[in-house]
């Protein structure tokens, strides 16, 4: 979903959306995405039902090494050492206010 179809929906600019947005949960929209795809795939890694090319396009990342990146800059770990036993789990906590978890 778009950042214009959201102000649309809300019945404000996407300016004063953003605006809003940042003000009431201190992240930019864009961060806060990211961080709610990640949190989604790190649970679903967790779970190991799924491969994580899978998780990664699952959640609304382009592709896998997308989902990489923004792992290892939020939680400070990879996709692969979430799903190796023995590995260190990430200790990072979420950004994301746990009421707004799924």
């Amino acid at each position: 979903m778009s950042l214009a179809t959201l102000a649309d929906v809300a019945g404000i600019s996407a300016s004063h959306l953003k605006t809003l947005f940042r003000r009431s949960l201190g992240l930019p929209v864009h961060t806060y995405v990211i961080h709610r795809r990640v949190d989604r795939a790190r649970a679903l890694l967790l779970r190991g039902s799924m491969a994580a090319s899978q998780v990664a396009l699952e959640v609304g990342f382009s592709h896998q090494s997308h989902m990489a990146r923004c792992m290892r800059r939020v939680l400070g770990v990879t996709p692969t050492s979430l799903t190796r036993p023995g590995e260190p789990k990430s200790t990072k906590p979420s950004l994301v206010a746990p009421e707004l978890e799924p």
